[in-house]
């Protein structure tokens, strides 16, 4: 009997050593993949921070005053038989022809739209038709 008892405490140290084995190789498998997942994390937020601070940079450029910038321009003016064309920026394609003489504008106008007067925006083009239209 007392060889049984014997062997069954043998059999029973030998399993909780076993049980206590594998639960510590758990445990340090586990923190070995904690450790790569924080650093996972660590490498993902640099690069988070950096997309950021990129898109900023970005906005700001976006949001820089107008004046700062040279616009390009949109239209140009052509004396065409006499009269005043609206060309496209291309300098092709015709935008409108108007009912403005070039005779009727003052001198250095003239000159300008012999040349290609050019218009920044669709603002300026009609602000410039209103003034000179009759």
């Amino acid at each position: 009997m007392r060889k049984t008892c014997s062997i069954r405490l043998l059999l029973f140290g030998v399993f909780i050593t076993a049980i206590c084995s594998l639960c510590m190789g758990f445990l340090m498998g586990t923190r070995k993949n904690w450790n790569a997942y924080e650093q996972r994390i660590a490498l993902l937020q640099e690069k988070n921070d950096i997309l950021l601070s990129q898109q900023e940079t970005q906005e700001e450029e976006q949001n820089l005053p107008t004046g700062s910038v040279a616009e390009p321009y949109a239209y140009i003016l052509f004396a065409e038989e006499g009269y005043v064309a609206v060309y496209h920026a291309d300098k092709k394609t015709l935008y409108a022809s108007t009912d403005i003489l070039l005779a009727s504008l003052p001198q250095d106008l003239q000159a300008e739209i012999t040349e290609g007067k050019v218009i920044a925006s669709e603002e300026q083009l009609y602000s410039f038709l209103e003034n000179y239209s009759s």
